[in-house]
């Protein structure tokens, strides 16, 4: 499998993974791609690098990078990343269950 090494160098201010924002997504979605980061063969792209048509649905592109936010938490999950990459240990959640359970005390208040 060949290895991208297209990625964002540092999570973004909206960054979905950081921890030092307020959680603004669904739970559900959060443990999604929480859980996707464990996943070798599963990728998600900076929202600051997407297209999307006319309905708002993903469009691939040789534009998308991957998420520093995801790829640091596929690091602290001791996956692999590409390299070159810097993680940014401190400002991401420490593990997909760490994500959701922050997400989801958000949603419940």
């Amino acid at each position: 499998m060949k290895e991208n090494t297209s990625f964002v160098k540092k999570p973004c201010k909206h960054c979905p993974f950081r921890n030092d924002i307020r959680p603004y997504l669904h739970p559900d979605r959060a443990a999604d791609i929480a859980y996707a980061s464990e996943n070798p063969y599963s990728d998600f792209p900076c929202h600051k690098t997407t297209e999307h048509d006319e309905y708002g649905k993903h469009i691939p592109s040789n534009k998308n990078k991957t998420c520093a936010g995801f790829l640091t938490m596929r690091a602290q999950c001791g996956e692999r990343i590409p390299q070159g990459f810097e993680p940014s240990w401190y400002i991401i959640y420490e593990s997909p269950l760490d994500m959701f359970q922050a997400y989801d005390e958000e949603w419940k208040k």
